[in-house]
Formats: C-alpha cells, sequence, structure tokens
C-alpha cells in the first residue's frame, strides 16, 4: 500500500468504551492505520489479539501529562483531576497534533489533517449532576469553533468534536446503566458515522435522513451532537445585537482591532524593555 494512500488516527483512551469502538471502526478501513494511546497496558492486552497487528500500535500515554503526550506523538506537569485532564488534556492533544500535522504536510504533501476531540451534550445544556464535567466539555466546544475554521484556512487541518448523548461505556456505572431507557442509549456505531463524516475528505453525508451535516462540504469547527442514531450539527447561538457580531467576527480578522490591538501592546512592552535595559547599561 502506497504511503500517500495511508492516514493514521491516533486514538486517546483506545483500550476501552468509545475509544476501543472507534480503534476497531477506523481498522475495518484498509487504508487506516491506528496509534491506540492508553493509560492501562492490561486493558490493551485484553484486547490486542482482536486487532490487526500490521495496522496498530500500542503507546502507554497518560493524556494528562504533557511529556507523556509529546512522547505520544514523536512516535505517531503534576496528576491532574476531572478538569484538567478533560480540559487540559484536550489542549495538550490539540496543540501536538497541530504541530506534527503541520510537519507531516511539509514532508509528504498530505491532504486535510483531522483532529476530533470529545466534548458531551452537556456542553450546550445545564448538567448540575456534575458541573465540573460539563464545565470540560463546554471548554472542548469552545475551543473546536473558536480554532476550526482558522486551521483549516492556514494549515489544512480540520478541527470539529463530537458531543455524544448517553452511552454506556465503563466510565458510567451499571447501577445508572440498567435505569436507563434502553431505546434511548446511543450506540458507539453513531460516534463512528460522525467520525467518518468530519474525517471524510470530500465531505460526504450519506442521505438517509440521519445527519443535517451538509454533503460535499470539508467539515471544519462543527460541532456534532450524537443522539441514539442521529447526528445533529449543532451551530452557535445567533447574536443578540450587532455589537455582539462585531466583537467576535473582529477576532477571526487577521488585522481585526484585536489582533491589531494586541500588536500594538507588544511593541510597547518591547520598547519599553529596550529602553529599561539601555538605562540599566549605561547606569
Amino acid at each position: 500500500m502506497a504511503v500517500a494512500n495511508t492516514r493514521t488516527a491516533v486514538v486517546t483512551g483506545g483500550c476501552s468504551g468509545i475509544g476501543l469502538g472507534l480503534v476497531r471502526h477506523v481498522l475495518s478501513k484498509p487504508n487506516w492505520r491506528v496509534v491506540i494511546a492508553d493509560i492501562r497496558p492490561e486493558a490493551y492486552s485484553a484486547i490486542s489479539p482482536s486487532l490487526d497487528s500490521a495496522r496498530h500500535i500500542f503507546i502507554h500515554a497518560d493524556v494528562a501529562s504533557w511529556e507523556s503526550q509529546v512522547a505520544l506523538f514523536k512516535q505517531a506537569k503534576s496528576p491532574m483531576f476531572c478538569t484538567q485532564v478533560n480540559q487540559i488534556g484536550v489542549f495538550y492533544s490539540l496543540k501536538l497534533f497541530v504541530h506534527y500535522s503541520r510537519k507531516t504536510t511539509q514532508a509528504l504533501k498530505a491532504a486535510v489533517s483531522s483532529a476530533t476531540p470529545t466534548s458531551s451534550c452537556t456542553a450546550l445544556y445545564p448538567f448540575p449532576i456534575a458541573p465540573e464535567y460539563s464545565s470540560t466539555k463546554h471548554a472542548v466546544l469552545g475551543l473546536t469553533r473558536s480554532v476550526g475554521q482558522p486551521l483549516l484556512a492556514t494549515d489544512n487541518i480540520a478541527v470539529n468534536c463530537i458531543m455524544p448523548a448517553f452511552v454506556a461505556t465503563p466510565l458510567i456505572s451499571q447501577e445508572i446503566t440498567e435505569l436507563w431507557p434502553k431505546e434511548w442509549i446511543t450506540p458507539l456505531s453513531t460516534m463512528a458515522r460522525a467520525i467518518d463524516e468530519l474525517t471524510c475528505e470530500d465531505g460526504h453525508v450519506e442521505q438517509d435522513g440521519k445527519s443535517n451535516g451538509a454533503n460535499g462540504v470539508v467539515k471544519a469547527g462543527q460541532a456534532v451532537g450524537c443522539v441514539v442514531d442521529r447526528l445533529f450539527y449543532r451551530k452557535p447561538i445567533d447574536y443578540a445585537d450587532e455589537s455582539q457580531r462585531f466583537l467576535i467576527e473582529q477576532a477571526f480578522l487577521p488585522d481585526g482591532i484585536w489582533m491589531r490591538g494586541i500588536m500594538e501592546k507588544i511593541k510597547k512592552d518591547q520598547a519599553a524593555a529596550a529602553t529599561t535595559a539601555t538605562t540599566t547599561t549605561s547606569g
């Protein structure tokens, strides 16, 4: 198989739950390889016999550790709590993904690279049972929408996120799963379909009425709700007035007020630092 036709997916938390489902889905496609990153080698040992050994590797990685993630991306600081793992861990992953995607694009003239972090439907609604968790998923949604379009325009990198509803994973207690209405449990296949749509280089969306995604358009900055067997592309809320539109739209302009103001502040600070250094030397 030609290298140019082979794509590589890095799946964090790939030994169980949604991550494992995505690993199996990606390996079902002949032109994909997978880097499975997980903190639990014993979990990998349990699943490895069922995976294509020629098209995947396992790397022991803790997404809450910057050093561990750097080691992960070279091959494909303290312990963190829920907020840091779900939020800062995603920031670490995306920062490294962008860095190495740029290198890959330069070396291989690769097509669009795709990153698809996992948010949650709780990023859209109040979730008082776990507000800390909900806040981290709001952060992932905000990050995705903020960098999606700019990175596609400047680096040919497509960043989107998926927002699963209730999924019966090992992180959900058996007691809750047993109480949950069975018809409202989202299967892993729904997330797999979302990944397919969001990483498709020609933006294909199957026209079967189960996704409202735009067909034939490369996806970037999209947030997709994965609900039972359907996909819902969710848009940001409408602007309250023109001042709000102006505030946000200026942030997307390379010569907008936000950027011009920031650069002017940097110039002033550099000039002040240079003056201080000269005065100190003269004294």
